[in-house]
């Protein structure tokens, strides 16, 4: 259990000092209470908390016939405050391109 602490510190501050955009590939699987939903090639889950305008000016991805349509996903990782005032990190997605 010391280790995963560990484990999950060492990744939080790695986030949270390096802005720099990450990228993934990921299947939409939709949007459901403020979240966007994906799944990797390999059956990893990712949950996006926002989309920046440039990317939802692209892809409306409240729209439902995105779903099961595959994106180039580039996001970064912020902190911010939640509704008690403790702090999390959020994942944003900056852009998307979806596959032919």
């Amino acid at each position: 259990m010391k280790t995963l602490i560990t484990l999950v510190s060492l990744v939080s501050l790695f986030f949270a000092k390096n802005q720099e955009n990450l990228t993934i590939k990921a299947t939409y699987d939709g949007y459901e209470e403020g979240f966007y939903y994906f799944t990797d090639e390999n059956d990893y889950s990712f949950f996006f908390e926002g989309v920046e305008a440039t990317a939802s000016e692209k892809y409306d991805l409240t729209d439902k016939r995105f779903i099961g349509k595959t994106f180039d996903i580039t996001y970064k990782v912020e902190t911010t405050k939640g509704e008690y005032g403790e702090e999390y990190y959020a994942s944003i997605i900056v852009d998307l391109v979806m596959e032919e």
